[in-house]
């Protein structure tokens, strides 16, 4: 019987059994956490909703330093209870997840039911496991950084063994597990093919790939560090900013993506320019690493021999000591003015 089945291990599983030691991170991922003595995880049963299920791989995304120790107990079974040490039965999912119980009373009830142990490593096969529920448990020991995330078991059918007569056919047999190498890398090959178009996913894929879909376009994105979300913008308006290259429209489209409608273009206008001076007023703070990002950009985008000016607005008035307020002079916006002892107030002075 073939099956096509993975079970994936994400935040709600985690939360329903039990763990301490870790932090959470990403949705299915657990770091440990060095100020704690112990790090372990008990998931509830996994449920494979037949009798006598197969089991068939574990995988995970494994991450240790040198220090630490990681044990995966994995065991199955047709039945959700066990007799305790007083003859009583008790569901076992409810013992594993149980805070009050001790980990190595856990650890030991695990042991009693025959549970395989792994130690240190990522992916290992599940061929001699048999029953409805799974249980999974992770143990680490030591002091050092380290993470367990992405854990998935899986019930595939080998891929390679149905080729073959009957008599080759044994499950769990040396012959089974030699082709189970080949048969995990096929599979594993062909997730990463079926999740291809995820790459293409403008809204998905790594900003690494962004960068390299934006040189497909003719647009340079390696020189600076824009945020995420800049990025994508400008590479699903690649075409479009393309097609508009040189003109006013794609520099100023340029300013709301990397301002966010921060900004304010003039030509000509300030300081008796050229014909080819821009001058672009910024009202917020312009770090080097802004301004630097933004001159990049529009380098790419702004029409032949243009100078760009980009200048920076204070929102805030500052006076010196030798300014005086004249009549009709008035403060429109709430501020902290303080005055000297020489200041004087005329009749017509209003401070707002």
């Amino acid at each position: 019987m073939a099956y096509d089945i993975w079970y994936s291990i994400k935040n709600n599983r985690i939360k329903q059994g039990c763990y301490d030691g870790f932090t959470l991170e990403g949705g299915d991922t657990l770091v440990l956490d060095e100020t704690k003595r112990d790090h372990f995880l008990f998931l509830q049963a996994i449920d494979g909703v037949i009798d006598d299920f197969l089991w068939g791989r574990f995988t995970c995304n494994l991450l240790l330093s040198e220090e630490i120790v990681c044990y995966i107990y994995v065991i199955a079974s047709n039945i959700l209870t066990i007799k305790n040490e007083n003859g009583e039965v008790a569901d076992i999912g409810k013992i594993l997840c149980n805070k009050e119980i001790e980990v190595y009373k856990k650890i030991s009830i695990l042991n009693r039911m025959g549970a395989k142990r792994f130690v240190n490593t990522d992916d290992f096969l599940l061929y001699d496991l048999k029953g409805r529920y799974l249980y999974v448990a992770v143990e680490m020991l030591g002091a050092g950084q380290a993470s367990i995330g992405g854990i998935r078991v899986g019930a595939r059918g080998d891929s390679f063994m149905g080729a073959f007569p009957e008599i080759y056919r044994s499950r769990n047999s040396f012959f089974h597990r030699y082709l189970s190498i080949f048969s995990s890398i096929y599979n594993d090959i062909s997730e990463q093919n079926e999740k291809l178009y995820e790459m293409l996913d403008l809204d998905k894929c790594s900003p690494d790939l962004l960068e390299m879909y934006a040189t497909w376009f003719g647009i340079d994105l390696r020189g600076v560090a824009l945020p995420e979300d800049a990025l994508r913008t400008i590479v699903k308006e690649a075409y479009q900013l393309n097609r508009m290259k040189g003109t006013r429209w794609a520099i100023e489209r340029i300013l709301q993506i990397m301002l966010d409608g921060d900004a304010v273009m003039y030509e000509n206008r300030l300081n008796d320019g050229s014909l080819y001076d821009v001058t672009i007023l910024v009202n917020r703070k312009l770090t080097d690493d802004l301004r630097h990002q933004l001159t990049f950009m529009l380098d790419q985008f702004k029409p032949l021999r243009t100078n760009i000016r980009i200048l920076q607005m204070e929102k805030e008035a500052v006076m010196d000591g030798n300014s005086y307020l004249d009549m009709n002079a008035a403060i429109p916006a709430e501020k902290h003015v303080v005055l000297d002892q020489e200041s004087i107030y005329d009749g017509a002075i209003t401070l707002l």
